[in-house]
């Protein structure tokens, strides 16, 4: 059994569905609901809510499944690319969450198995990987920050250990032709050819496609200095894409260029997360779409031309938080606050409601819509009167 990290006050739920997740990703474990209790240091009905949650998580951003075996034990099911976007995003998010449960536990766990494999230790040697590390952020010309480096180092081994095993994602031509585009794809072969010579044996063709990838979704998008010809490429297709916005919606933004500039930051990642099938977070409630259902619909319409451009269909998600960049540079460039609209109501709700609808129709911009009664409106009224 694995020792409690720590007492139950410590652990938030956060925390608690991270160590679990890893657990599930660390080689030669098994793992049942006792062994996520005294890990987290909870009782196993906090224990299995944990994991629920941890499923229902790993479904919706990642498409994966947690199943339950014979004798209990979990096990993360899905395609292996899948997994491994999984594992990137859960244990970035280990080492601001949970950095100790890394150190003693998965870090441990993951070179011993690399040892118990008789896989050569400078492939796995943290000062190898350190340099190699170093060597990649030279050719990108991007500085990493020492959680990054300690993150790369780790997920290599585990990329290594999982090589060693003939275990490889899988890319469909788009997502092949995506990462072959990428600016990191030549370090990803660079480090490709650098396995192969150590280890004598060739590298699967699209293993240096998800190096490309790693290190394409741990650059963040500068629209002032990304100069690759995909960037260029993508600044064009935002241009066109205000432009038919524009259009569509009858409107003029006073700095276009601060507007494709968020634009091209936002949309560089939700290509990344839109070819591999990775969800975000629903921050948006079907709330804002009845609100703003102009603004929606209107920035759903211009992103037809860039979605067929790219082979890809943005979620209700993702073109929700585009239709929020547009909204603010329109609030924005109209230098106001919500119009205030007072709605007259009786005894008819639905009507009401439809009546509403028609007029947040009627614009792009938000709208205060306060419901009042007409007897309480004519109280009102009389009483100013009187004054």
């Amino acid at each position: 059994m694995m020792p409690t990290l720590a007492p139950p006050s410590v652990l938030s739920a956060p925390q608690r569905r991270c160590q679990i997740l890893l657990t599930l990703f660390q080689p030669g474990l098994t793992a049942t609901t006792a062994t996520f209790s005294e890990l987290n240091g909870v009782d196993d009905d906090i224990a299995s809510l944990d994991i629920s949650e941890t499923g229902r998580e790993i479904l919706r951003y990642h498409q994966l499944t947690l199943t339950t075996g014979y004798d209990g034990s979990y096990r993360v099911e899905g395609t292996v690319l899948n997994q491994r976007l999984c594992l990137f995003h859960w244990l970035r998010r280990g080492f601001r969450l949970c950095p100790s449960f890394i150190t003693s536990h998965f870090t441990p766990a993951l070179k011993s198995e690399l040892k118990r494999r008789g896989i050569a230790r400078n492939f796995y040697d943290d000062t190898n990987l350190q340099a190699l590390v170093n060597l990649c952020s030279r050719r990108l010309q991007k500085h990493f920050e020492t959680r990054d480096i300690h993150f790369l180092c780790l997920y290599l081994q585990y990329c290594l250990l999982q090589h060693h095993a003939g275990i490889t994602p899988q890319f469909n031509p788009l997502q092949r032709r995506w990462a072959e585009s990428c600016l990191e794809f030549q370090v990803a072969q660079e480090i490709g050819r650098h396995w192969q010579r150590r280890a004598l044996q060739p590298v699967p063709p699209d293993e240096p496609l998800f190096m490309a990838l790693l290190f394409s979704m741990l650059r963040v998008p500068d629209p002032l200095r990304d100069a690759h010809q995909r960037d260029r490429q993508l600044r064009q297709s935002i241009k066109r894409l205000v432009n038919h916005f524009r259009e569509l919606g009858n409107v003029r933004f006073y700095d276009e260029q601060g507007l494709c500039d968020q634009l091209y930051t936002h949309l560089a990642q939700a290509l990344n997360r839109s070819l591999f099938a990775i969800g975000i977070d629903n921050t948006l409630p079907e709330e804002f779409a009845r609100l703003y259902p102009r603004l929606v619909r209107t920035t759903r319409a211009a992103l037809t031309g860039f979605e067929s451009e790219y082979g890809v269909h943005l979620s209700d998600e993702e073109s929700g938080l585009v239709a929020v960049i547009f909204g603010a540079w329109l609030m924005q460039e109209n230098d106001l606050h919500e119009k205030q609209i007072i709605l007259l109501t009786g005894n008819d709700s639905e009507r009401e409601a439809q009546i509403e609808q028609q007029l947040r129709e009627l614009t792009l911009l938000p709208l205060n819509i306060k419901h009042m009664s007409v007897k309480v409106f004519c109280r009102q009224a009389l009483r100013a009167a009187r004054h």
